[in-house]
């Protein structure tokens, strides 16, 4: 069993990559709705059925729900910038893997190129990057984010401050 320490680490990782707030938290703080599949599947521009970004690769509500609550440790990041937070959670996941936890998992919607080339008919250029998004797993950011305290509300305008949030499963 690795030590408290590792988890500083992580946060330390994240706080290196400049988001905004980190926390460690259970499987037990993440709120599941199936209504956030709904809304990925009809409401999200990306959600198309050719989209490397998106899908469920088959697997189930179910399955998905289960990966999650088998995970000891979960580490919540906070950012105001997608493109940061996609490549942040990527290097979190890489650190704990290489420290031994094997199935260290990010999850978070890619936006790690400014433009999506997927969505122009080109192939992804860093597709062993792309993790699926919180919405596919029906995670309620909404609600489990504002249960932690956390700011997270529907922009009403472009000069909104944006609250993006991601998930590194560590095991």
């Amino acid at each position: 069993m690795k030590q408290k320490a590792d988890w500083e680490k992580y946060v330390a990782l994240a706080n290196s990559l400049k988001m905004t707030e980190v926390r460690m938290i259970s499987p037990k703080n993440i709120v599941f709705d199936i209504r956030a599949i709904l809304k990925c599947r009809w409401g999200c521009e990306y959600s198309v059925a050719d989209n490397l970004r998106c899908g469920a690769r088959d697997t189930t509500y179910r399955e998905r729900v289960e990966m999650i609550k088998r995970y000891k440790h979960i580490l919540l990041v906070h950012s105001h910038d997608v493109r940061q937070l996609s490549a942040a959670v990527l290097k979190i996941e890489r650190s704990a893997f290489l420290d031994g936890y094997y199935f260290a998992f990010a999850i978070r919607c890619c936006n790690l190129c400014k433009n999506c080339v997927v969505q122009k008919g080109t192939s992804c250029p860093k597709p062993e990057k792309i993790r699926p998004c919180d919405s596919s797993f029906g995670i309620d950011v909404y609600k489990t984010t504002r249960r932690l305290g956390l700011p997270c509300e529907v922009l009403q305008n472009k000069n909104d401050v944006q609250n993006r949030y991601g998930f590194v499963l560590i095991d």
